[in-house]
């Protein structure tokens, strides 16, 4: 295609390169960086290790200076000292612990039956001995010229009960005992001495290999520590510098990474630095993963865009097909278009007249009572004036208009409601309306001899609704309870509002049969009751369940525990301000 030329293809390919260099860069900074912290929590733990394993020696050389029996037979019964001395090498495990008197000369030793003990030997020159007849704890290490061990030295001056001192005690700690564990570490870790020595470390191979070799520096405090013999040179290596850091470079066959980066850190309890050699290999790894990621990434990328250029040529080529072509789909999408915009039209009038139907079916249902209410004043009326009771009459002509202005505005609810308008809420008290309510059901209940019980609050509980629909529901849960008593003896009605939290709970319960599907209730033209113009659609409780959800609340039904039916309606409470 001649829209891919040779420039840009050089050109993304330099970019390509460029950024997965600035990757692998980027990445092997950020590795190094986690290397570095990942050294020094392992210098740290090395250190903490062999000062953990040295603590319990330095605390016998310090317990043993105080020791009563070493004090007191130090100088004047030296077997036994050496007894006492070799007891408590069998206890601690430390390699020889041995007394010398104020000269520094070994008066008594735990290896006094060994043909090369060390009664008679003078260390007064040490540095332990002499840090110790200063007051001080004396540390020191060197090899054995005996046996080439690597030995920490403790010493501490032996005082006892009186006030000057009687000599010192050493206790004698062969280091490759405490190394016996280190060889499982996965990192390379010396313990370097001021000499430049690896007096210690967890790959054997490095031990006793010397760092530095300045020909112009003393040899005397090597050849104090070190026999000749036992000194070897370090393996050869260079070094190149990645940022802050230096790496060394080392030859096949040797303990270490051949590519190690080295992090050195002095313990002044040892006086020694802790050195530690992390492999490079793994940083330069996933940096390399990372820069290969990004070249995949960056060749993906490129794919796209050749292939978003080749289909853009491809389309400009068909272009005036094209064309036609969505000519003729534009005059079908705009046919298409008339048909769907008829097909919503047809949908929303079929939607209008359900909603028609079912408002018209429960119309009967929700002005059943009012009616019934009617009819019984009306009759009790006539009856009133045939008996000369005109002011009672009255009474009934005023209730009468009460129940056809209630009426008229269950008639604007449902008006409202099938216009899909919204009625106000009003601040009511829950509990007011409930009395209303059974001002209008009081009838029926003693003609069907039912006993309702009311449990209200003293005080007012708010809740925001329409009172007339509020009221509705009442009734036909009201209603439904004394249908479900037609076939009981005891007929019964329980109706109590409480408190929950933030809630008004109202609960109605009989004493009937219970519900046998009270998941089903609220569903529309749901019914127990024979359907029948005297019985029931199955409307009231979808009614009265979609008037509560307009309020926000809730209605529940279920079975009592100890028979009968239970509704549970809740509405948020409004407090006063």
């Amino acid at each position: 295609m001649n829209i891919v030329r040779a420039p840009f293809l050089l050109a993304y390919a330099g970019l390509v390169i460029a950024l997965v260099a600035a990757v692998y860069t980027l990445s092997l900074r950020n590795n190094l960086a986690l290397m570095e912290r990942t050294a020094n929590v392992r210098i740290s733990q090395a250190a903490d290790r062999l000062m953990g394993q040295l603590e319990s020696y330095r605390e016998l050389a310090n317990f043993l200076a105080r020791h009563p029996t070493l004090t007191a037979a130090a100088l004047d019964r030296q077997l036994e000292t050496s007894e006492f001395l070799l007891r408590q090498v069998l206890i601690a495990g430390a390699q020889t612990i041995y007394f010398m008197d104020r000269d520094g000369d070994v008066v008594a030793s735990s290896n006094f039956e060994e043909a090369e003990n060390l009664i008679s030997r003078n260390f007064g020159a040490r540095k332990d001995v002499q840090r110790a007849a200063n007051g001080s704890l004396g540390v020191y290490h060197a090899v054995s010229a005996d046996d080439l061990t690597r030995n920490f030295y403790f010493t501490r001056s032996a005082i006892g009960d009186r006030t000057s001192s009687l000599g010192f005690v050493t206790v004698k700690v062969d280091v490759a005992q405490l190394e016996f564990e280190w060889r499982i570490d996965e990192d390379v870790v010396a313990f370097v001495d001021e000499h430049g020595m690896i007096f210690s470390a967890n790959r054997p191979g490095l031990i006793l290999r010397r760092l530095t070799a300045d020909a112009s520096e003393t040899q005397t405090g090597i050849l104090t520590r070190y026999p000749p013999t036992a000194v070897r040179d370090f393996f050869p290596y260079t070094t190149t510098r990645q940022g802050p850091y230096d790496i060394w470079h080392f030859g096949s066959g040797t303990p270490l990474p051949q590519n190690a980066l080295v992090f050195s850190r002095f313990i002044p309890t040892l006086d020694m630095s802790a050195r530690v050699f992390m492999d490079l290999a793994p940083a330069q790894a996933r940096a390399k993963l990372e820069a290969l990621l990004a070249a995949a990434s960056m060749a993906l990328i490129g794919l796209v865009l050749l292939t978003l250029a080749q289909r853009r040529q491809a389309l400009s080529d068909q272009l005036e097909l094209e064309e036609a072509a969505n000519a003729r789909l534009e005059a079908r999408v705009a046919e298409r278009t008339l048909q769907l915009r008829q097909t919503q039209e047809d949908l929303v009038q079929a939607s209008k007249l359900t909603a028609l139907g079912e408002l018209s079916a429960g119309i009967s249902h929700e002005l059943n009572q009012p009616l019934a209410a009617i009819q019984n004043f009306a009759a009790n009326g006539t009856k009133l004036i045939d008996r000369d009771r005109v002011g009672e009459a009255r009474e009934n002509l005023t209730l009468i208009t009460d129940q056809i202005g209630r009426i008229d505005r269950i008639i604007t609810n449902l008006r409202a409601f099938a216009r899909k308008e919204t009625l106000t809420l009003d601040r009511i008290d829950i509990a007011q309306v409930i009395r209303d309510a059974r001002v209008l059901v009081e009838p029926r209940l003693r003609s069907e001899a039912v006993e309702l019980k009311l449990e209200l609050p003293n005080t007012p509980i708010v809740v925001r609704a329409g009172a007339v629909r509020l009221q509705q529901v009442f009734l036909n849960l009201m209603g439904n309870a004394i249908d479900a008593l037609e076939a009981q003896e005891d007929r019964r009605i329980w109706i109590t509002v409480t408190e929950d939290s933030d809630d008004a709970v109202f609960t109605i319960r009989d004493n009937g049969p219970g519900l046998d599907h009270p998941e089903k209730v609220f569903e529309p033209f749901y019914t127990s009751k024979e359907v029948g113009a005297s019985k029931g659609l199955g409307l009231g409780l979808s009614i009265s369940y979609g008037i509560v959800g307009s309020f926000g609340g809730t209605l529940i039904a279920a079975n009592a525990k100890d028979g009968g039916a239970i509704f549970t309606i809740r509405l948020k409470r409004v407090r006063e301000a």
